[in-house]
């Protein structure tokens, strides 16, 4: 199931080239001519070299037999399928050479070519199959910004955005299910076979991890409309990382998030993790999401103590109507108010003790009541920023436990 569009945008290019990548000769082809370019080789001299390399002899070695197959599989086959795709063109003069398209800025074909990426050309074969695909490149590029497993309701979510264009609260439920059932179906086994991702159809979770490749280049995997790219769906969240690993953080690490988008997903999928325990604080209703209701019912299905506290009486109401086993809680510092000006902190998601994102409103950004939001994550036990709040509410915690039997407890917070 390709979600290619016909009428050539750039990621259908994308979706021709990752196609053409995913046969070992042709990219020996494109290896060839790259080496040549941009003067070009011509298709004789092409198809001597492509049997050396192919029957691992040496040129001189070559018989008139190599020559004339790997030439004939040049012209019906390899060459056809490259230019096609609009990787390789060939000139007034009859050389091969690499297309000049714009299409490439960012591209790296050299780099998608490499023969000393993996000795392992099927799993190459693969990885470039499992590319060829805006929707899973697009289910990638989520994963990418994770640093855990998510399920697979909240990567449906991210992907139906920014598929869209358009913020998840504006994504319908029927919109997930669709998208869901693809990525259950035909993409994530897809993904998984290539070992992109890590996902078991048995597990239970249903949970979704990014586990990338040494021949998958980072830009490969953003909107190919903007292939240097690091943000979300709508160009303006984004992660930034102090130190961080590629696949994981070190406990001393602390994120700046950027972006409403980006503060969801992750608000979401540290709820996701909680076992034990989930804190949460909301300034205002226009900061629940449908996605956010799903991962609080989610978690006390799953026997987790949901704590919810916000000084807005609507956000309480809305919250206890929704799930009533969540223990909801009034603050009573004006901390969470929002002041006329200036920042204020809007949301807070503490799962377990052990992972924290705090995030904070700017300037309003519309009439409809969005703000400008950041937003900083600690993750483990050790991590500086998760020592801190658990040692400001952890004895608070405690008491709101102790207090859990009164459903609208209010704490000095």
């Amino acid at each position: 199931m390709s979600n290619s569009d016909p009428s050539g945008s750039a990621a259908a290019l994308r979706d021709d080239y990752f196609a053409a990548l995913a046969d070992a000769r042709r990219r020996t082809v494109l290896r060839l001519v790259c080496d040549r370019s941009p003067q070009g080789v011509e298709k004789d001299d092409l198809a001597f070299h492509l049997a050396a390399v192919t029957s691992d002899k040496r040129l001189a070695s070559v018989t008139d037999d190599d020559h004339q197959r790997a030439l004939v599989d040049l012209h019906h086959r390899l060459l056809p399928r490259l230019t096609d795709a609009g990787l390789l063109e060939e000139t007034d003069d009859e050389l091969i050479r690499i297309a000049d398209t714009p299409a490439f800025d960012g591209f790296d074909l050299e780099a998608a070519v490499s023969s000393r990426r993996t000795d392992d050309v099927a799993e190459l074969d693969a990885v470039f199959a499992a590319l060829a695909d805006d929707r899973r490149r697009t289910v990638l590029a989520v994963l990418s910004d994770q640093y855990h497993p998510i399920a697979t309701e909240t990567l449906a979510r991210d992907v139906a955005a920014r598929e869209a264009d358009v913020s998840q609260r504006e994504v319908s439920q029927e919109r997930v299910d669709e998208v869901r059932v693809s990525l259950v179906h035909v993409h994530l086994p897809q993904l998984c076979e290539a070992t992109l991702v890590g996902y078991d159809e048995a597990d239970e979770t249903k949970r979704v991890s990014y586990e990338g490749h040494p021949a998958v280049r980072a830009e490969w995997i953003q909107p190919a409309d903007s292939a240097l790219a690091t943000t979300g769906s709508t160009g303006t969240d984004a992660a930034t990382d102090v130190d961080a690993p590629v696949n994981g953080t070190a406990e001393t690490d602390v994120r700046t998030l950027e972006g409403r988008d980006t503060i969801i997903a992750t608000g979401q999928s540290l709820c996701e993790r909680a076992e034990d325990e989930l804190f949460l604080m909301f300034t205002t209703t226009g900061l629940l999401e449908e996605g956010c209701f799903r991962q609080i019912e989610d978690a006390v299905d799953r026997g987790v103590d949901v704590y919810l506290g916000s000084r807005d009486p609507r956000v309480r109401e809305l919250v206890g109507e929704r799930v009533p086993e969540v223990v909801l809680w009034e603050p009573q510092l004006d901390w969470l108010n929002l002041p006329p000006e200036g920042e204020s902190v809007g949301r807070l998601v503490f799962a377990d003790r052990e992972a924290i994102m705090l995030g904070t409103l700017g300037q309003p950004l519309a009439d409809d009541g969005e703000y400008a939001e950041t937003a900083i994550l600690g993750e483990g036990p050790h991590n500086g920023l998760v020592v801190l709040m658990r040692q400001m509410l952890g004895s608070r915690l405690d008491e709101l436990d102790a207090r859990s039997m009164d459903r609208r407890s209010q704490l000095p917070l």
